[in-house]
């Protein structure tokens, strides 16, 4: 029977959705009777109502073969934390939203009152951000480790540093730049200015960074206007493999010698390394030699990455 409900906000048409389906167990069509939507409409507000973490699912079945990568990605690369979580995806939901979801839990306890968190970008780490536990923490500082401004205000969609402070009841400080400049002159000039090097020092001398990285295609900082599609493949005809912190890095771990870098506001990965934990947050098959670099690099302390991407890293 259709029982159609009145006006309703958008987060209390999530909920009310999220509680159909959760916890009475109706089917996706008895919601959409429920809320007098078409089923593919009810799907899609159960698919936002995970995405804006409203529903947080937890599972708690440890699986023995993602603890036998965690041991051996330990091993081989001396990581003081190390989570592997589930590869599967669907259309609705990425792997890089899997990965963030599922880090959410990892990441939270990690962070503590009178901590400065240093946080870069992008589709994984926003993902975790719109989930984590919210909480009020005590003279807790988040600040970003690159720039955030774009052309595009899909921007949006990869900014995590302002969810996180929100939902962690955290002083947010902000990088108001683009992550690539113009020029290498306009960026040594947005650098000099003391709002933006001194949010550059305060995330040198954070107590935890987290992070994530770029694969092959570097689809992240392409999607949000950031960088020009002229400029992305010239410097990967110049050997880039990847970009972590929005620096493009070649098969060696060097950075390319390319104007692009010169271009980038934010912290380089070696200047990264002042911050004694570092945990990435990233996976996928174009992510895997960028990732190799990074741990041989010992760029990171800790690592939350898929199944198969931990499989690829330990072969």
């Amino acid at each position: 029977m259709n029982r159609e409900v009145g006006p309703m906000s958008s987060e209390e048409l999530l909920a009310r959705a999220a509680h159909l389906y959760y916890v009475l167990g109706l089917t996706q069509k008895e919601v959409a009777d429920r809320l007098g939507v078409p089923r593919i409409k009810a799907h899609r507000i159960l698919a936002m109502a995970r995405q804006r973490g409203i529903v947080r699912i937890h599972i708690d079945a440890p699986s023995s073969s993602r603890l036998a990568l965690e041991a051996a990605l330990a091993k081989a690369y001396g990581l003081s934390l190390v989570s592997v979580v589930p590869s599967d995806h669907s259309e609705e939901v990425s792997l890089s939203e899997v990965i963030g979801q599922c880090a959410a839990p990892i990441v939270a306890p990690l962070i503590k009152d009178e901590m400065t968190v240093a946080v870069s970008w992008g589709l994984t780490l926003k993902a975790m951000a719109n989930v984590i536990e919210p909480a009020s923490h005590v003279r807790l500082n988040i600040v970003p480790l690159i720039g955030s401004l774009s052309r595009s205000s899909s921007i949006n969609r990869y900014e995590a540093v302002t969810v996180l402070a929100q939902r962690l009841g955290a002083e947010c400080y902000y990088m108001p730049t683009p992550i690539f400049c113009d020029s290498v002159e306009a960026r040594q000039a947005i650098g000099s200015q003391p709002i933006v090097a001194d949010v550059i020092k305060a995330a040198v001398n954070a107590d935890l960074a987290i992070v994530s990285i770029g694969g092959d295609n570097s689809s992240s900082v392409r999607a949000a206007g950031n960088l020009e599609e002229a400029d992305f493949k010239s410097v990967k005809n110049a050997g880039a493999i990847g970009n972590y912190l929005g620096h493009f890095i070649d098969r060696n771990g060097n950075l390319v010698d390319h104007e692009i870098n010169r271009r980038v506001v934010g912290v380089t990965p070696e200047a990264s390394m002042e911050i004694p934990n570092r945990i990435m947050v990233a996976g996928g098959p174009t992510k895997v030699e960028a990732l190799k670099i990074c741990l041989h690099r010992n760029w990171i302390t800790g690592l939350i990455t898929d199944e198969s991407t931990a499989a690829a890293l330990v072969a």
